[in-house]
């Protein structure tokens, strides 16, 4: 058998409810991996006695429960993004104010990977707040790409991202409010899923109150993302109205599902203005090229740039920042992109941010106007492959760095306005041998025919096998 890393999510299930493994063994063989080469910044905390103790008690259900069909991902470890509660393990959000805070409940979706069977064996690097699309928390070392460690991990969710490029574990947990799953997703070579909004609770535990936010997962291959997937969407709870289920079986049998030939979208250019890097735009028009190879219609067309759209998302993304809670005088432990988005909030007014809102869904209303006669879009899923660690962080000009940040992540917040599922597929790599991640937008509720696309995809041009040169 290969080496537990080297198996996917699925496979690895597999084995541990055959008996040829135990949940043990596996668990401790992801905590030495995530202990000894997490070279990638991937975990602010290791887990480990939680770990261990989930896995025994994994071990028992195997023996109890023999004849008894598990779930797909029955002792899978997975990691938990840094912004989810657990309960009495660290909980830093990523910044000085909470690098101590336990809580003591697990967040909503903490409880539902648990009831599916998966081991959490620690919590993955964010920047504070999830505020930013780098991850270089002052608490805990930069996440960077599996690649290149010169290169950062993107955020929010780079932490995440790395993990699984690294092959720390098989598949993590994220959440995405501006491409935060996506573009760690490509810059680290893995799959990042945002889902249809509403198909995944967001509390009662957090919620953004406008649908931007979605949890999602991370994985290697487009059957461990559906698998997850189906975890994560196991259950309704707070703001979730759920799209048509796929066929039985869920999501992951939905990947082996039949597929009529689609109508598809490649859209050049980027919504925030951003310049499109060359490799980047590249990769697109060759991603299109091999869907018409597959016998899918791609018709060509541009993206363009809309400042009007891009300064209402940033204005309502600044004012999730200015909401939250604070003890008192925590203000100046605040990064300083923190303390710039929550100004920008604290001066916008209700009225205006009412507007704002209102501009957004009539702008995402439009572009799902323009593409409403095809079934997939695809971008670059951001403007170039790689960020040098550092690069786009500017303490001492906050304003600059938001300006930064929009420009590189380019079209990712399409996504989170119009509440389409969106993935970024790591179809595609630079000439030095960098992941180059090309992102899919389906419409509302079709997150099936998002995960079948990817496999078909998958299977034409695989990538899983590269690994990272780490």
């Amino acid at each position: 058998m290969s080496e537990f890393h080297e198996l996917s999510a699925l496979d690895l299930g597999s084995v541990i409810a055959s008996g040829e493994t135990s949940p043990v063994d596996v668990v401790d063989h992801f905590l030495r991996r995530a202990a000894e080469a997490d070279t990638v910044g991937a975990f602010t905390t290791i887990a480990g006695t939680h770990a261990r103790e989930s896995a025994r008690r994994a071990e028992r259900t195997l023996r109890d429960r023999r004849d008894e069909p598990l779930p797909a991902l029955f002792g899978v470890p997975i990691g938990i993004k840094d912004l989810e509660e657990t309960r009495g393990i660290r909980t830093t959000l990523g910044s000085r104010v909470f690098q101590d805070w336990i809580p003591d409940a697990d967040g909503e979706i903490v409880t539902m990977l648990r009831a599916g069977g998966l081991i959490d064996i620690g919590k993955t690097t964010v920047p504070e707040f999830g505020a930013a699309c780098y991850t270089e928390p002052d608490i805990a070392p930069p996440a960077r790409s599996p690649f290149d460690l010169a290169c950062g991990a993107a955020g929010s969710s780079g932490g995440a991202a790395a993990s699984v490029g690294a092959r720390l574990v098989p598949l993590a947990q994220g959440s995405d409010t501006a491409g935060s799953l996506r573009s760690p997703a490509s810059v680290c070579g893995v799959i990042g899923l945002k889902p249809s909004r509403g198909l995944i609770t967001t509390g009662p535990d957090r919620g953004d109150n406008m649908g931007l936010s979605a949890r999602g997962p991370l994985a290697r291959t487009v059957r461990d993302t559906a698998a997850l997937l189906d975890v994560l969407a196991s259950r309704p709870g707070a703001n979730t109205v759920h799209p048509p289920a796929p066929s039985a079986g869920g999501y992951r049998a939905a990947c082996d599902g039949p597929l009529p030939r689609l109508r598809i979208a490649v859209a050049h250019g980027s919504i925030s203005g951003g310049p499109v890097a060359a490799e980047s735009a590249e990769a697109v028009t060759r991603t299109g090229l091999l869907l018409e190879s597959l016998g899918h219609t791609v018709l060509r067309r541009d993206q363009a740039e809309d400042p009007v759209f891009t300064e209402s998302f940033t204005l309502a993304f600044a004012s999730l920042a200015g909401s939250l809670p604070l003890p008192p005088g925590a203000e100046p432990l605040l990064r300083p992109i923190v303390r710039h988005l929550r100004a920008i909030a604290t001066r916008t007014t209700a009225a205006e941010l009412a507007a704002a809102l209102g501009t957004l869904q009539a702008r995402a209303r439009a572009w799902t106007l323009d593409h409403a006669d095809v079934d997939i879009v695809i971008t670059p899923t951001i403007t170039r492959p790689t960020q040098a660690l550092g690069e786009l962080r500017d303490d001492a000009d906050p304003a600059g760095e938001l300006a930064a940040m929009t420009a590189f992540t380019g079209n990712t917040i399409l996504a989170n306005a119009t509440g389409f599922p969106a993935l970024s597929l790591p179809v595609e790599w630079s000439a030095r041998g960098m992941p180059i991640g090309v992102m899919f937008t389906a419409g509302w509720g079709r997150d099936d025919t998002l995960l079948r696309l990817a496999a078909e995809v998958e299977e034409a041009a695989p990538w899983a096998e590269r690994y990272p040169n780490i």
